[in-house]
C-alpha cells in the first residue's frame, strides 16, 4: 500500500512540474465570453435547471454543468486566472484515477494500471482541456461518463442514468457512449441507447437546416480531413506513431478490439466535423482507447513496456514545450490587453458601445466585448468594427472610445472618435485611428489593401496657413 502510494505522489509531483506554466496562462475569447453572460446577468436570466433537465436538444450548444462552472467560478475568482487552473487539474487528475480504477478493474494488472495512468495523465494532445476553462466541458463530460462506466458494471447501475445524463449536458460527444457500455452489458445499454437517440435524431433534423462551422458532414471530404488529424494527434507525432506499431500486433482479441471500438464510436461526430480540428476534442473518445491499450500493455514484458513508456514521456515533453511556447505567447498578448482594458476604465470609465481596431489572435472579437463586459458589468455592452461604415455611423454625432491594440508593443489605447472626423492633414492607413477620417465609398482592409467605391471621400485637417490641398 504505501508502494503505491509513493508511485501515486510521484506521478502527482511530476504533473505539477510539467504543467507548472498553466499558471502563466489567460482566458481564451471563448472563456471571456463565456464568463460574460455567466456572469454580468442576473441568476434569474440563467435558466440552469431548464437546460438540465430539459430533454430537447439545445440549437444553441447550451452546456448546463459547464455554464454552472463558470457562473460558480466566475463569481468567486473574477479575472484571476491562476485560480482557475488548480479546479482544472483536480478534475483532469480525478479523472485519471477513474480511468485507473476502471483499468485495474478490468484487466487486475497493477503494472498495466500505472502505465495507462501516466499515458492519459500527460498526454499533449488533451493538454488544453486542464491548461484553459473554455474547455471545462469536455472535462466534466468525461468525468459523468467515467462514473456512467463505473456504476454500470454495478448491481446500482440505473443510477449511471442519470451521470449519463449529465455527460450529455457537459458535452454532446457523450453521444455514443452508450456504445462502449454495450459492449460489456448490452441489455442493461438498452436505456442509454433510447437517450442517445432522443437527442440524436433532434441534431440531425437540426443539423439539416444549417451551414456553419458546426455541421455535420457526412462525406468522404471530411473523413479525408479529419481521420489523418486525429490519428496524428492521438499519436503526437510519427515518431510517437512508430512507437505504438508494434503494440498492433497483440490487438487481435476481442477483449481489446472491442474498446478500440468504443473510442471509434464516440469520434463519430468529431469525424463529419472538418471545420472544427482540435486535438482536445480527442479527451472523452481516448477513455476506451485507453482501456484497451492496457489490455495490450498486460502482454509486453516488463522491462519493454518500461523502455517504452519513458520514450512515450520523452515525446511528450517534447511536444508540450512546443505547445506550451504558442500557448504562452497567446496567452501574454490577450492578457495586455484585458488587463489595460481594466485599468483605462478603472481611470476613466468607458461608455460603450466601443469600436476596436486590431484584434489579440487569442480573444477575436467576441472574447474583446466579452472582456468589455465583465470590466463595465454591463450585459448588452458591444464592440464594433471601425473598418465598416455602417457601424462608424453610430458615431456620427459624439464621440465614441476606441479601443487601438498595436501588436508589436503589446499596447492599448483608447481615444474617442466621431464619425468622419478630421484630425489629420494626411491619410495614413497603417495607423489605426486614420480610418475614422473616410466618410463613404470604403470597404473594410484585406490582406493589408483597401478598396473603394468608384466613388470615395474623406475627411483631412488643414494645416495652419494651408490655402489648398
Amino acid at each position: 500500500m504505501m508502494k503505491r502510494f509513493l508511485i501515486a505522489i510521484a506521478i502527482f509531483t511530476l504533473f505539477l512540474i510539467a504543467n507548472r506554466a498553466a499558471f502563466e496562462g489567460y482566458f481564451s475569447g471563448d472563456d471571456l465570453d463565456n464568463l460574460s453572460w455567466a456572469t454580468v446577468p442576473s441568476a434569474d436570466r440563467f435558466p440552469f435547471s431548464k437546460q438540465l433537465l430539459t430533454p430537447t436538444f439545445s440549437e444553441s450548444n447550451q452546456r448546463p454543468t459547464g455554464a454552472m462552472f463558470y457562473r460558480i467560478a466566475g463569481l468567486r475568482f473574477g479575472l484571476d486566472f491562476s485560480r482557475y487552473i488548480p479546479i482544472l487539474f483536480a478534475i483532469h487528475l480525478c479523472n485519471a484515477a477513474m480511468l485507473a480504477w476502471i483499468v485495474w478493474r478490468k484487466t487486475g494488472q497493477e503494472l498495466a494500471t500505472w502505465a495507462i495512468t501516466v499515458f492519459f495523465l500527460f498526454h499533449t494532445a488533451l493538454l488544453e482541456a486542464f491548461w484553459k476553462p473554455m474547455y471545462i466541458f469536455d472535462l466534466l463530460c468525461a468525468s459523468f461518463c467515467l462514473i456512467t462506466w463505473l456504476l454500470f458494471s454495478t448491481r446500482y447501475w440505473p443510477l449511471a442514468l442519470a451521470s449519463f445524463w449529465l455527460a450529455y449536458k457537459s458535452k454532446e460527444v457523450a453521444l455514443f457512449f452508450p456504445v462502449v457500455l454495450a459492449l460489456d452489458h448490452w441489455r442493461r445499454a438498452i436505456p442509454f441507447f433510447l437517450i442517445s437517440a432522443n437527442f440524436g435524431l433532434q441534431a440531425l433534423r437540426a443539423n439539416a437546416g444549417r451551414d456553419n462551422a458546426y455541421t455535420l458532414r457526412f462525406n468522404l471530404s471530411s473523413l479525408r480531413t479529419t481521420l489523418p488529424f486525429y490519428a496524428q494527434q492521438a499519436a503526437i507525432s510519427r515518431y510517437g506513431a512508430i512507437l505504438l506499431a508494434p503494440l498492433l500486433y497483440f490487438v487481435r482479441e476481442w477483449q481489446i478490439l472491442k474498446y478500440f471500438a468504443g473510442t471509434l464510436a464516440l469520434l463519430i461526430p468529431l469525424l463529419f466535423l472538418p471545420a472544427r480540428l482540435f486535438s482536445v476534442y480527442l479527451y472523452v473518445p481516448l477513455i476506451p482507447a485507453c482501456v484497451g491499450l492496457a489490455f495490450v500493455f498486460s502482454r509486453v514484458p516488463r522491462s519493454a513496456l518500461a523502455t517504452g513508456l519513458l520514450l512515450w514521456c520523452g515525446l511528450n515533453y517534447g511536444a508540450l514545450r512546443e505547445k506550451r511556447k504558442t500557448e504562452l505567447s497567446i496567452a501574454q498578448e490577450s492578457r495586455a490587453w484585458v488587463e489595460q482594458l481594466q485599468k483605462a476604465h478603472e481611470e476613466a470609465p468607458i461608455e460603450p458601445p466601443a469600436f476596436y481596431e486590431n484584434v489579440p489572435p487569442g480573444l477575436q472579437l467576441y472574447g474583446m466585448q466579452g472582456a468589455l463586459r465583465l470590466i463595465t458589468q454591463r450585459p448588452m455592452a458591444e464592440i464594433l468594427n471601425s473598418e465598416l461604415e455602417s457601424a462608424r455611423l453610430l458615431a456620427q454625432d459624439r464621440e465614441l472610445p476606441t479601443l487601438s491594440w498595436f501588436q508589436p508593443t503589446n499596447r492599448l489605447t483608447i481615444q474617442p472618435h466621431h464619425f468622419a472626423e478630421a484630425k489629420r492633414s494626411y491619410l495614413e492607413f497603417q495607423v489605426p485611428s486614420s480610418s475614422w477620417q473616410l466618410k463613404s465609398g470604403w470597404y473594410e482592409q484585406e490582406n493589408g489593401f483597401r478598396w473603394t467605391a468608384p466613388t470615395a471621400t474623406l475627411m483631412l485637417a488643414a494645416p495652419p496657413g494651408a490655402t489648398a490641398l
